[in-house]
């Protein structure tokens, strides 16, 4: 049989004992004993046309049941034993269970007794579970049915983007207890009435879903509040509230990562700005033809540069900067070389470096070996900023009695940054408590990260990839992670444990 037509999404299974369900790579075992959502942890639901899901675990291996209740994570082949069908909690906590299709039992049990015997989906029988989900909490929301993302205006959230564009468009969903909340780039929560909130409560939680619509034609996700009614679209406007207790199309929605959109700004203040060409402007405030989207090529390790009527920056025979092409080529390629700084250079499919004319025209006409002070490239859409690293989080420590503003990679939850532009293309960063992010220097060792300055202090973010960004501190080091929490301003060059997801 084909599965080829399936929906995943990747997930923590965390048991009530608040320990998640973790693969091992020797002996094909499973347990519950993780303690935060790192890659053992990480497993992807494969949903399918009839309802079913399979467990995928991070090496590519598959849950399997046998009939006597045994659980292993060893075949690569999708079977009966491998088919599980997905229950939601009657409390309504949202957690799921996991009944084998096969053998009507859920998946259930603690520490090293995981089996498929429980007969119920109970507290009692170990057998619901949390289920966070592992991709980057910031997100874009788009509806299935509407072919729209959800945008927040100065009251609601509405499906009103045919793109996800700006930080309207960016949301961080807050984990709390097995349900999400809706989070604004401006600080609001979403509530199941409609309107964005400054406070937390009940109304603003949201439990997550995976559905199939009766026809089978949409696939995706469902939230349902704390009145069993689910999230959809209302009105003309299509504002996003609760409405009804019976799943419908407009129920169904995918939560997309979102890539970084920005301005660019070259000397003079000067804003690039998309006509038929590209070209420099001064621009007070940024609209719809200064933003642009960056996305990675890890293959050719070179950026498309798109604008919001999705074509895509270009170089002409005589170099000058286009924005008319819908599709990619070559000749749409760019190489962006990060200064120490805060600028970045910007070079053609022509191997020659923007810069602008006399017109403020745009183009690739400098040499490699000319004097070039580059662009400030100026992240627009994460006013609001979530730091994830291999290790984990990007948070401040919380043990009693340790530092409580100094931060550490290994937090299991995220912690929201403000990320604030500074006139030189660099950012400062401030801390939920308030204060701004700073090197402390110690006695020995390198610097460590605190939140302690009531100044803005400048940080260098570099784009390395569509979500990967390093840091370059004051001291013109990197910033480092380490698997026993240590964030540290001490690479001299960016290396893997410099790159932090966001």
């Amino acid at each position: 049989m084909s599965y080829a037509n399936t929906f995943e999404w990747v997930i923590g299974i965390v048991n009530a004992e608040d320990k998640y369900l973790t693969a091992e790579r020797y002996g094909n075992k499973i347990n519950a004993g993780g303690l935060a959502l790192r890659q053992k942890q990480k497993w992807t639901v494969e949903f399918n046309d009839d309802g079913s899901v399979f467990i995928r675990s991070y090496v590519g291996s598959y849950i399997s049941v046998d009939r006597l209740g045994t659980v292993t994570c060893e075949t690569r082949e999708r079977g009966d034993d491998e088919k599980f069908m997905l229950e939601y909690a009657a409390d309504g906590s949202a957690r799921w269970a996991f009944r084998s299709r096969k053998y009507k039992y859920f998946l259930a049990g603690t520490g090293e007794g995981i089996n498929c015997l429980a007969k119920r989906a109970s507290d009692e029988d170990l057998s619901l579970w949390y289920t966070p989900f592992a991709m980057h909490p910031q997100v874009t929301i788009f509806s299935m049915l509407g072919k729209k993302f959800a945008i927040a205006d100065s009251n609601h959230i509405s499906l009103a983007g045919i793109k996800a564009w700006g930080p309207r468009a960016l949301f961080t969903m807050e984990f709390t207890h097995g349900k999400y909340r809706f989070k604004t780039s401006d600080n609001r929560y979403l509530s199941k009435t409609g309107s964005l909130v400054s406070t937390q409560d009940e109304d603003t939680l949201f439990g997550m879903e995976i559905h199939l619509s009766e026809d089978k034609r949409l696939k995706g996700l469902a939230f349902k509040d704390n009145d069993g009614r689910y999230l959809s679209a209302t009105g003309p406007s299509g504002t996003l509230r609760t409405n009804y207790k019976v799943l419908r199309k407009e129920e169904f929605f995918r939560l997309e990562e979102c890539h970084p959109q920005v301005i660019i700004v070259g000397n003079g203040g000067k804003t690039a700005s998309v006509g038929m060409e590209v070209m420099l402007k001064i621009i007070r405030v940024p609209t719809q033809s200064e933003i642009f989207q960056l996305e990675y090529d890890s293959g050719k390790k070179k950026w498309s540069i798109e604008t919001y009527d999705g074509t895509f920056w270009g170089v002409t025979q005589d170099g000058r900067i286009e924005a008319v092409t819908k599709t990619l080529s070559d000749n749409n390629m760019f190489e962006i070389r990060w200064l120490s700084n805060g600028r970045a250079r910007i070079r053609g499919s022509n191997g020659k470096y923007l810069a602008s004319k006399g017109t403020g025209n745009l183009a690739a006409r400098i040499p490699e070996d000319a004097d070039d002070s580059g662009f400030q490239i100026r992240l627009l859409n994460r006013p609001v900023i979530v730091f994830r690293c291999e290790f984990g989080f990007i948070g401040i420590k919380t043990i009693p009695g340790s530092n409580n503003d100094e931060y550490i990679c290994t937090k299991a939850y995220p912690s929201v940054i403000t990320l604030e532009q500074m006139n030189d293309g660099k950012y400062s960063l401030r801390s939920e408590n308030g204060k701004y992010w700073c090197l402390s220097i110690p006695t020995g060792g390198y610097p460590s990260i605190k939140a302690n300055s009531t100044e803005p202090v400048p940080f260098v973010m570099e784009f390395r990839d569509s979500s990967l960004v390093t840091i370059l501190a004051p001291n013109g080091r990197y910033l480092h992670c380490d698997k026993v929490g240590h964030f540290h301003a001490s690479a001299l060059e960016p290396d893997a444990q410099c790159l932090l997801y966001c």
